[in-house]
């Protein structure tokens, strides 16, 4: 007991040497408790990001390999049968599967908007022959919940979403220009190639839409009616099926499925490759949009890492040195001690139970300050990621032509940088800072225990005479 009380003693004794002892410790305690919390808050939603993300599996046509090879998006050689595009979906490393299409089509009494003519039937293929006119674009989705933008920028304003066959929705911009009332039934055909498809879909749902018209200038400009999004018709898979498809000839699809690992991309791609999908099909997770989602916690995940390990390296050193000092200051204190008896294990307890009672001190008041900091911190350093982000993705859009269409490259087009994050005191960093606490505690204990035991108390003694 005597030793307890005597290290308490000696804290109020050693007043200038143990604050700064004590500021040493509580630096490196706030520091570490902000740098953990935000490292730690930062890796769960990266790893939210992966699993929504990267484990989002797209198989779509290798543009760039089939002009390679001499195809276009009419060749048979690009064509998948709708079999296959099933038998995908029965992997053992999928989760679930969603798929989606797009078809271009055309209607002679329901007119697009921007299309002047008013349904031009026909349009030149551009080899001489005729196909039926694009002015709109049939959506078609497994999951309705996993629409793009519904929910956002896009609502359900008179209606409901589609549910049986034969069922859609339409935008109001549509509706209003053809007068088209919840209960109408439009006919759709399928253009270009695949005019030998025909549906006939009652409007269940009217919904606004505050997207871009055009994803691009480029679109815009091509006379392609069926690009504007406010021409959307969307529907439900099942509903596409009903025309009877052998391949995916006429479809853009855009099928995903979902790996319950995302490390398991390059199996399941072996195992798709073994089921016949050519090589003119990737296989491929999203990596530019998960670059561009997780890229600003990312590069502040690594920044207060990097700053962690400074401060603990740094903070470790200079605590050394000051405790060093004020154990060598104490030198006579320690030779009396010794004189009157006392075991040299309980000196060193005692001074071991100086630096831990300090470290308990700063412990307390450091987790506090710490977590206080800890938000208005993070959320100053994400800001100034993603408005790095923002500023490098003003870039132009590049295209590719293929198949008779234009695509953009820029698949990360539609996803935001994550720009929000709670950061918590959870139990995992409590007990990381408890054991980094304890840590100081040692070093400084372990100072003055090594430095005690180079002295016989008679020498101490004789030194200070």
């Amino acid at each position: 007991m005597y030793i307890i009380t005597n290290a308490i003693k000696n804290l109020a004794r050693n007043k200038g040497r143990n604050i700064l002892i004590a500021a040493v410790t509580l630096a490196i305690i706030v520091s570490t408790v902000v740098t953990l919390t935000i490292n730690n808050a930062a890796a769960k939603v990266i790893d939210e990001i992966r699993l929504d993300i990267g484990s989002k599996v797209e198989i779509r046509q290798d543009f760039i390999e089939m002009r390679q090879a001499g195809l276009d998006g009419r060749t048979d050689a690009s064509y998948i049968s709708m079999d296959s595009f099933n038998s995908f979906a029965e992997s053992d490393y999928l989760s679930k599967t969603i798929y989606n299409a797009d078809m271009y089509a055309w209607s002679g009494m329901f007119f697009a908007v921007d299309d002047a003519d008013k349904g031009t039937a026909l349009r030149s293929d551009g080899q001489g022959g005729e196909v039926l006119n694009e002015t709109m674009k049939l959506v078609t989705t497994s999951e309705p919940a996993a629409l793009a933008d519904f929910g956002t920028l896009r609502h359900i304003v008179e209606g409901r979403m589609f549910e049986g066959l034969n069922e859609c929705i339409v935008s109001e911009e549509i509706a209003a220009l053809n007068k088209t009332s919840i209960g109408d039934v439009i006919e759709l055909k399928g253009a270009s190639f695949v005019s030998d498809k025909s549906f006939n879909l009652t409007v269940v749902g009217i919904y606004s839409d505050q997207t871009e018209e055009y994803l691009n200038m480029m679109l815009m400009f091509n006379g392609r009616f069926a690009d504007n999004r406010r021409n959307e018709v969307i529907t439900s898979w099942d509903t596409l099926m009903t025309a009877g498809w052998e391949t995916n000839a006429g479809l853009d699809m855009k099928t995903y499925y979902y790996l319950k690992d995302p490390d398991n991309i390059r199996l399941f791609e072996q195992e798709v490759r073994d089921k016949g999908l050519p090589i003119t099909y990737n296989v491929s997770i999203n990596q530019d949009a998960y670059d561009k989602v997780s890229g600003p916690l990312s590069g502040m995940k690594g920044a207060v890492t990097t700053f962690m390990i400074v401060i603990l390296i740094l903070g470790a050193i200079v605590l050394a040195l000051i405790s060093f000092m004020a154990v060598r200051e104490r030198k006579y204190e320690v030779g009396v001690l010794r004189a009157m008896g006392m075991e040299r294990g309980k000196v060193a307890f005692g001074i071991v139970s100086e630096a831990v009672m300090i470290s308990v001190v700063c412990l307390a008041i450091g987790l506090g300050a710490g977590s206080a900091m800890a938000q208005p911190i993070a959320d100053g350093m994400l800001a100034g990621r993603v408005a790095e982000v923002e500023a490098a993705d003003t870039g132009p859009s590049k295209f590719l032509f293929a198949g008779g269409q234009m695509q953009t490259d820029d698949k990360a087009a539609g996803y935001e940088p994550e720009s929000e994050i709670q950061v918590n005191l959870g139990t995992d960093v409590l007990l990381q800072i408890i054991l980094i606490t304890l840590a100081l505690a040692a070093l400084s204990g372990v100072i003055g225990v090594v430095v005690i035991t180079q002295y016989e108390p008679l020498k101490i003694l004789r030194e200070r005479n």
